[in-house]
């Protein structure tokens, strides 16, 4: 446990924009969820986070919204709630407005990390950039999730010389788990050869599915709470499997959800 905690932190960091952060955080959220442990997901890519949309949350507290040096007693007040059917996980979701964002300090969201220590597992998405905010709190974080792709030369350039900081900055090489995500997409460049750049070998690989992505995006509805038969929704599952020490199997859920139109009415309406 890190710092001496008693809850996870799982920070889900890349280099690169565009790669699914935010899919990987509210899935491993609701994974974790499912499996029955307590669960809050924290949006910190302040200006332009989407786990609100993708989780169709309108109208709730953000990160913005709690104040400096709140009360541990205080701090339910600014959690909403996500359920699908009879699973349900906290969400803490980045302002709605720009502006709103500078109110938000690394002091502030350490404070709300520590008030949240009743929970098994804090999820944190973040920005892909190295930060104030991100280092502050991949410092305080059990496990560093590091999404990479292998799809395109700029990309692997970014997720190198990542990694390689990351571990300047002097974490735990077995803190820090790099994740392949879009597995087995048709690219020119081998996922191996990547393993090769870095030096590491891939902790866990997601498969490559846009379709069961675009499909959990529009409807509000995590992939592996859906219906879908997705080997990403596996990959997902054994992800968990992994960082709570047992493998899981992904259950037949049924999605329900309003499709395309309804998700850009939510990403507009703000």
């Amino acid at each position: 446990m890190a710092q001496g905690r008693s809850s996870i932190v799982i920070t889900v960091f890349s280099t690169t924009s565009g790669i699914g952060k935010t899919l990987v955080a509210t899935n491993l959220a609701a994974g974790l969820a499912l499996d029955g442990f307590a669960v809050c997901l924290i949006d910190l890519d302040l200006q332009y986070g989407d786990v609100a949309n993708y989780l169709n949350l309108q109208d709730v507290p953000t990160i913005a919204d709690i104040p400096t040096s709140i009360p541990a007693n205080k701090i339910r007040n600014y959690i909403s709630e996500y359920r699908y059917g009879n699973v349900a996980f906290s969400v803490i979701p980045a302002p709605y407005q720009i502006a709103n964002s500078y109110n938000v300090d690394e002091r502030t969201v350490l404070s709300v990390i520590n008030h949240l220590d009743y929970f098994n597992f804090i999820i944190v998405d973040t920005k892909s950039e190295f930060n104030d905010m991100n280092m502050a709190v991949m410092d305080v974080s059990t496990i560093i999730n590091f999404l990479c792709v292998a799809d395109f030369v700029p990309a692997i350039k970014n997720l190198k010389n990542g990694y390689e900081a990351i571990l300047r900055f002097g974490y735990d090489v077995n803190k820090v788990r790099p994740v392949l995500n879009r597995s087995g997409s048709q690219t020119l460049i081998d996922a191996e050869d990547v393993e090769v750049v870095l030096g590491k070998n891939f902790y866990h690989r997601l498969a490559n599915d846009f379709k069961a992505a675009s499909d959990s995006i529009h409807s509000g509805c995590p992939i592996v709470l859906s219906n879908s038969n997705s080997k990403l929704k596996k990959d997902i599952y054994d992800l968990v499997g992994l960082y709570t020490n047992r493998p899981k199997k992904a259950p037949v859920e049924k999605a329900t959800g309003n499709g395309l139109i309804s998700f850009f009415k939510r990403l507009w309406s703000r």
